[in-house]
């Protein structure tokens, strides 16, 4: 297991660009800790700083309480997995998984009892005399996986992994990396552009947009309390429904309007947000919190607004269906696979209050 930190860790190149500013993280003993975020976030550069694979411009880089920006990928004692896996095509997967011990001196026994244990706790000892040309995409997955568990290391650095097998293979495989951290009580450093990936596998998750820390929290903080736009619009799937809105008092009442939305805040909320009056906000809500009113759930707190369906996309556990305000502005929801939804038709939908967000547009943080 190992303890590490990123301490003001700053990544910046000849040209000027800084492909990460600032990065402060903690990462706890057998976390497996999730970095996320889209194509040049600065995600996989933090990662191979971490297994250094790239210098360390500013900051410090601890591992255990040891300082290791200086010290080479060897004196590190993690193992990392890569999107191609790197497999040697002349050997034999038996001799795959046991290259790296061989170079480090391992006496044979030892080498064979550790790769048939590996083998043994991913289910391809039948698979150990094969070449890696012989293997699908989940096997060859599995044994680049399988030669950084020989290693014993303190902590596994796995860069989009999976991102090479097919959607059903990927969710397979997800499980089984979850079941692998559990089996080894060992520190998981994880990168993806998958929300999904990264909401199903990761205790805590890390998102990161361009070079910059956005949020790092549970799968369920992150997804209930953004705290940003961007973090509201990363995480969840469809994306988060965002209006821009003002909030104008009615009597003791407050509504946020944003064309032809006008939705009412809720009493026991209205006092967090009456310094906000008048000025411009972000409304934003997702669309599992949108409902057809004859399946919406109890315990809601249901605002019924009208909108005509442009598109019903039947997904079979549920149905995507795009709305459009009288005002053109389109929207999606979520909804019960029972609705009888049509295109064209004017429909009513129910929005939850009490599972909405309000955004500062200057800054993208959320309303506090």
């Amino acid at each position: 297991m190992a303890h590490i930190v990123f301490e003001q860790v700053t990544k910046s190149y000849d040209n000027g660009f800084v492909a990460v500013k600032d990065l402060n993280l903690d990462i706890g003993d057998d976390e497996f800790l999730v970095l996320v975020g889209p194509s040049g976030c600065g995600k996989t550069t933090s990662l191979r700083m971490l297994a250094g694979l790239e210098s360390i411009s500013s900051g410090n880089l601890y591992i255990d309480g040891q300082r290791v920006n200086d010290k080479s990928p060897r004196e590190r004692d993690i193992a990392m997995v890569f999107q191609s896996y790197a497999l040697y095509p002349h050997m034999s997967i038996f001799e795959n998984m046991a290259f790296s011990l061989q170079l480090q001196g391992t006496p044979k026994a030892d080498i064979r009892q550790r790769v048939q244990a590996a083998a043994t706790q991913l289910g391809i000892e039948e698979l150990l005399d094969r070449k890696p040309k012989q293997l699908s995409g989940g096997q060859r997955q599995r044994v680049a996986v399988g030669r950084a568990i020989v290693r014993d290391p303190s902590a596994f650095l796995m860069d989009e992994p999976l991102s090479n097998l097919d959607a059903k293979l990927r969710v397979q495989a997800r499980a089984e990396l979850s079941k692998l951290h559990k089996k080894l009580c060992t520190t998981f450093i994880y990168v993806t552009h998958d929300q999904v990936e990264a909401m199903t596998m990761g205790s805590r998750i890390a998102v990161m947009n361009q070079g910059i820390l956005q949020q790092v929290d549970t799968p369920q903080n992150l997804y209930e309390h953004p705290n940003n736009v961007f973090v509201a619009g990363f995480i969840g799937s469809p994306a988060m429904n965002f209006f821009k809105a003002t909030l104008h008092p009615e009597g003791d009442a407050l509504f946020i309007k944003a064309g032809a939305l006008r939705v009412p805040i809720p009493a026991a909320a209205r006092s967090r947000y009456q310094s906000y009056v008048g000025t411009p906000i972000i409304f934003g809500i997702r669309p599992e919190n949108i409902y057809t009113p004859e399946y919406a759930p109890p315990g809601i707190n249901p605002f019924s607004i009208e909108a005509t369906v442009s598109v019903v996309e039947m997904m079979g556990h549920e149905i995507i269906v795009y709305l459009t305000l009288a005002d053109g502005h389109e929207f999606l929801a979520r909804v019960d696979p029972r609705s009888r939804l049509t295109p064209g038709e004017a429909i009513r939908v129910n929005l939850d209050l009490n599972r909405f967000h309000l955004f500062d547009p200057s800054s993208t943080h959320v309303l506090a």
